[in-house]
């Protein structure tokens, strides 16, 4: 079996983009229900001109959906303290305020919170999972070394361990692989992929100095900090090449990309990858390639060998 597909709520109220109100929202909830996609991924802090506007659309719009968040963090900061209690509490019952639910599936922590005791972080969330809040809690963009010591918190108290790990994977990003993954196997977590095109990266736009209306226009709100996230002569040199090489042999590299993800990737059946969107078009395009079925060995090679050629820049990236 394949890994689930959950749909990112990232782009909703984001301009430039489709999904700027609840009429707009609702052909969108609309198309996810109609391709079998029922769970939600939303966060906080979205979209960044307007936090918590994306949480509002998904509680406007979209009933009888899985729904899971993250806690809100201002990236002004370095993340000390939002796994405090009372941060963690006032950001989450803002949230269900705004979802218009009693809980959640999954809450994440959005990243590490470097100045909160762990164990109090880790108490935390399980006092939220008690009081009937959530299903189950998750970790975001935190270290593999961090990871381990919650987990042993967990185990030294009794405590529900986090059930999913949330991060960034695809053909350009797959640091998990190597410290990330035996870790997650070994706790009997599972994984959330999101970023499967690298935030758009991976169609060869950018790459190729075509980016007017993607995210990494200047004009969006999100525009420079995805082209520092993925600038470097190496890194487009690669991309670049790997896209002339599968436009030869008929593909296209979103096509190669997904496909690798679905089938030859890490993930197993009870993994996630996260989809984005910010046109309906593109969640019709997307989900049409997911099922697809996999890649040649001659196309593999194309995927493994563009690994190898970024690994050194971005290998400890999760």
């Amino acid at each position: 079996m394949s890994p689930k597909l959950k749909f990112s709520t990232s782009s909703l109220g984001m301009a430039p983009g489709s999904f700027q109100d609840t009429g707009s929202v609702r052909p969108l909830v609309s198309t996810l229900k109609e391709l079998g996609i029922n769970h939600l991924d939303t966060v906080a802090r979205y979209p960044p001109p307007s936090p918590g506007l994306a949480e509002e659309l998904v509680g406007e719009t979209a009933t009888g959906f899985i729904v899971d968040t993250k806690l809100f963090t201002d990236l002004r900061t370095d993340g000390s303290g939002d796994l405090g209690k009372e941060k963690m509490e006032k950001s989450f019952s803002e949230s269900l305020d705004r979802l218009k639910r009693e809980r959640v599936n999954i809450l994440y922590s959005h990243r590490a919170d470097p100045a909160t005791p762990l164990k109090e972080q880790v108490q935390n969330f399980t006092e939220q999972i008690r009081q009937g809040y959530c299903k189950h809690w998750g970790v975001s963009n935190i270290p593999p070394s961090v990871l381990e010591e919650m987990l042993k918190i967990c185990d030294e108290n009794g405590w529900q361990k986090p059930r999913y790990y949330q991060g960034s994977y695809s053909l350009i990003t797959r640091g998990i692989e190597t410290k990330l993954l035996p870790i997650f196997r070994s706790a009997g977590m599972h994984f959330n992929s999101y970023q499967p095109l690298a935030a758009g990266f991976l169609t060869g736009k950018f790459a190729n100095n075509d980016y007017t209306g993607t995210r990494f226009d200047p004009a969006s709100p999100v525009g420079n900090v995805m082209q520092k996230m993925f600038s470097g002569d190496q890194l487009m040199m690669a991309v670049k090449k790997f896209d002339a090489a599968v436009q030869e042999k008929g593909l296209t590299s979103p096509e190669v990309a997904i496909r690798w993800l679905m089938h030859h990737s890490v993930l197993d059946d009870e993994d996630g990858i996260v989809l984005g969107a910010s046109r309906i078009v593109q969640v019709y395009a997307t989900v049409a390639l997911t099922k697809k079925g996999p890649l040649e060995d001659e196309v593999l090679a194309l995927a493994e060998e563009l690994w190898q050629d970024v690994k050194s820049l971005r290998g400890e990236i999760f």
